[in-house]
């Protein structure tokens, strides 16, 4: 395979692999009644290690519209796993807080979702892993040249 062929494949991969992981984590999680985009939210949320992150800066963490965002965030307030709150200082301001539940629910399930990794990454060496992790951070940072 030469390399434009190979190119060529990781593009396409780069599109296939989110939606095949969405598939799977959405399985995993029906059970909870929680979806894959529910869990990437609470995830950005502590990704931002702020206490209570704006709708703004989770959306453009995610890469995704502050409606998307704002939508996932309702469902998970009606879950009591988030709450949106005003934000004092500018009342035009949403400010995204996860809720003790959600803490102590991913908390218990932290395993299942290590598992799954494992699983995902069980026919790779270390230096493979390190190659396309060196690989994904350079796409990315292209990508955001790009943009």
């Amino acid at each position: 395979m030469d390399i434009l062929e190979q190119q060529t494949f990781i593009f396409g991969s780069l599109f296939l692999i989110p939606n095949k992981l969405q598939v799977i984590v959405d399985r995993s999680l029906a059970k909870h009644d929680l979806t894959a985009k529910q869990w990437f939210l609470t995830a950005m949320i502590e990704k931002l290690s702020k206490s209570s992150p704006t709708l703004m800066e989770v959306a453009e963490t995610m890469g995704s519209s502050h409606q998307n965002v704002k939508t996932i965030a309702l469902k998970l307030q009606e879950k009591d796993f988030l709450v949106l709150e005003k934000d004092p200082q500018d009342r035009r301001v949403t400010r995204l807080r996860l809720t003790k539940k959600s803490a102590s629910f991913w908390d218990n399930h932290q395993e299942e979702g290590l598992q799954l990794i494992e699983k995902l990454f069980a026919d790779f060496t270390p230096e493979e892993v390190t190659a396309l992790h060196e690989g994904l951070q350079k796409i990315s940072r292209k990508l955001q040249e790009l943009v």
